[in-house]
């Protein structure tokens, strides 16, 4: 079991003084993941386009005595497969000392809620690599907070 925190946490959309602290917990979620990281510059330079464009995706972050604890990415998208607007979590990032504390079910609500909102019906995520350490834990976090298995992604990154 968790000891309790001293304080709790509140999530709230990111702003642009946020770049750098977003970009930072985005850069630990990928070390943890062992994914690629890009540079930091070009990391800030997303988070900041992201910020941007509305339209293109939402930034939420969760934050306790001033730390960010928490941080949550999404995009809104189309596909004929599903009409209308949906949603993907791109990033869900929480400070391991937080973790089992709600917070990151508090960013999913957070952004389910902004995409109810928005007339949104569907919320989408891709779990990381099945070589993942903590992948049974990541999929039974996310069945707890709503979702359903879909089956795998793949990519292809292109050159240039």
């Amino acid at each position: 079991m968790t000891e309790p925190l001293a304080t709790e946490a509140t999530v709230r959309e990111a702003g642009a003084d946020d770049v750098q602290a977003v970009a930072t917990a985005i850069e630990s979620l990928l070390v943890e993941l062992g994914g690629r990281k890009p540079e930091p510059a070009e990391m800030e330079a997303e988070v900041k386009a992201l910020l941007d464009d509305p339209q293109g995706g939402s930034v939420l972050l969760a934050e306790a005595d001033g730390e960010v604890v928490g941080v949550l990415t999404a995009s809104w998208q189309r596909a004929i497969h599903v009409p209308g607007i949906y949603a993907t979590i791109q990033d869900l990032w929480v400070d391991p000392r937080w973790r089992s504390h709600g917070v990151g079910a508090e960013l999913v609500e957070a952004i389910a809620s902004q995409a109810r909102g928005r007339g949104v019906g569907r919320l989408e995520v891709g779990l990381p690599r099945e070589t993942f350490a903590a992948i049974a834990s990541t999929q039974s976090f996310y069945r707890r907070n709503g979702f359903e298995h879909l089956g795998p992604r793949m990519r292809r990154l292109l050159d240039g």
